[in-house]
């Protein structure tokens, strides 16, 4: 993939044994130097982890429209340790989090993502900007990001609060499926 594969360091038996421990998914051995690899090939010489900056490219790469700002709210999930870089145990977690199949761990992640500002709810702002990101992403038209984020945030606050809580979200997820095809489209760069 990348220029630097000449270089690429390899993967240690029991790293990999850990990532394999920590992950929802069965990835094979190989898969995760597949990953490694590619992971590796991102970065500059003499580089650990992927900067915020690199990952947009990365995630840009992979979708027709402007995946950019899209890519800023999956970073902020990924980098789990908050030091505005993501190794490579918080990119290979990150992507079987976010491209889980089991259907509450990609809601947690999903409401992490739409909950901007980590004050454990999503206001109607923070949800206008995730969709509106997805729309540039995908490059959809309509209806508006905001027309849709407007209709889903009424659907989903069902206390009428002004916010949607981690059950709110649960319910408004599993009563209309919009969100299940964003969270689809979404997380369709794991499967490269």
């Amino acid at each position: 993939m990348g220029a630097n594969s000449g270089r690429v360091a390899r993967l240690k038996p029991q790293t990999i044994d850990e990532l394999k421990s920590h992950v929802n998914v069965d990835f094979t051995t190989d898969e995760i130097k597949e990953w490694y690899d590619d992971y590796q090939s991102r970065l500059q010489p003499g580089q650990k982890e992927l900067s915020r900056k690199q990952f947009v490219q990365v995630y840009n790469s992979v979708f027709q429209g402007d995946a950019s700002n899209f890519a800023e709210h999956v970073f902020r999930t990924f980098d789990a340790n908050g030091n505005g870089m993501v190794d490579f145990k918080e990119f290979i977690l990150g992507l079987c989090i976010s491209g889980s199949t089991d259907f509450e761990t990609k809601l947690k992640w999903a409401f992490n993502m739409y909950d901007i500002n980590g004050d454990g709810f999503i206001t109607k702002d923070e949800m206008e900007q995730i969709i509106e990101a997805f729309y540039k992403m995908t490059n959809c038209k309509t209806p508006s990001p905001q027309e849709l984020a407007e209709d889903l945030f009424k659907f989903m606050d069902c206390n009428q609060d002004g916010k949607i809580l981690w059950e709110e979200f649960i319910t408004g997820v599993s009563q209309d499926d919009t969100m299940i095809q964003m969270l689809q489209a979404s997380s369709d760069t794991n499967e490269g």
